[in-house]
């Protein structure tokens, strides 16, 4: 006669299982393992040498009195060089454009002498184009392609709900260091690259007396990235949809902007102009 199984000697040999699949820990670079592998197979991934992303764009100036503006927006890019620009419909924002040529980063002004807060902050951190941050998955110098070879320092930061699905996070640190927190999230189920974001707090300003500084407040900045609606494009997963959103909050108040893209179009390994990489110094 077979001996039974009794539910304590099933329930105490599960203990001694070790957790496998949902259980099973992560590390940064199985995330970023099978990230890339979302993306597409090894040999389509080597094979783009450059990529053309086309689409509509929506800009919306939450906490300010301008009107709501759209447009176009192109992403462009070839091996590390990189541009991403908007054609907008607004006498006061009429344009954003940023190149990395290489080695050099150059943002434009949105009319004389002046930038958009988004511009400033690009201006201030050009290692989030120079290292292969913006824009994700959405151009060929993407920072996780041969990120160890590159010496980036990833690691693990938990887990967070983006857009109601469970993600793993990866605190990621440029070469050189930043003042800038900035941490990558990426679908459980998926792999894919949903959102990266980046943060700083500066301590609030030393007044004149006592009271004055009293008055002054921390300053909180976060621009956040957003990619969904991945779809395949001749064997490569591209989002269609990338969101930006750029907060500020201090003593002058609270700014915030957000930039709605729904990408169509795209190109891979087509001839690209030189000269859409000039930074012009």
């Amino acid at each position: 006669m077979k001996n039974k199984l009794t539910l304590p000697f099933l329930l105490f040999l599960f203990l001694l299982i070790p957790p496998f699949a949902n259980g099973q820990k992560m590390s940064a670079d199985d995330v970023i393992a099978k990230h890339l592998a979302s993306i597409g197979p090894a040999d389509k991934r080597t094979a783009i040498k450059s990529l053309v992303a086309v689409g509509e764009v929506k800009v919306e100036f939450v906490t300010q009195k301008n009107q709501p503006t759209s447009g176009r927006i192109v992403i462009a890019s070839d091996g590390e060089k990189m541009f991403l620009g908007m054609n907008l419909n607004a006498s006061d924002y009429p344009q954003e454009q940023f190149v990395f040529d290489g080695s050099k980063t150059a943002v434009a002004n949105i009319r004389s002498g002046s930038r958009s807060v988004l511009g400033n902050f690009i201006k201030s951190n050009t290692a989030i184009i120079s290292q292969g941050l913006l824009a994700g998955t959405l151009k060929t110098s993407w920072a996780l392609i041969d990120a160890q070879d590159k010496g980036f320092k990833i690691t693990m930061s938990g887990n967070k709900k983006i857009n109601g699905k469970e993600a793993y996070a990866l605190r990621f640190s440029p070469k050189g260091g930043s003042d800038v927190d900035i941490t990558m999230f990426f679908d459980q189920k998926t792999f894919h690259h949903v959102r990266t974001e980046y943060k700083r707090t500066s301590s609030a300003s030393i007044g004149r007396t006592i009271e004055e500084s009293s008055r002054q407040s921390e300053t909180q900045l976060s621009f956040i990235e957003d990619f969904s609606d991945y779809k395949d494009f001749h064997g490569i997963s591209l989002p269609h949809k990338y969101k930006l959103l750029y907060t500020v909050s201090g003593a002058n108040g609270t700014t915030e902007v957000i930039w709605t893209c729904n990408l169509s179009e795209f190109a891979i390994n087509q001839a690209l102009d030189p000269a859409s990489f000039q930074t012009g110094n």
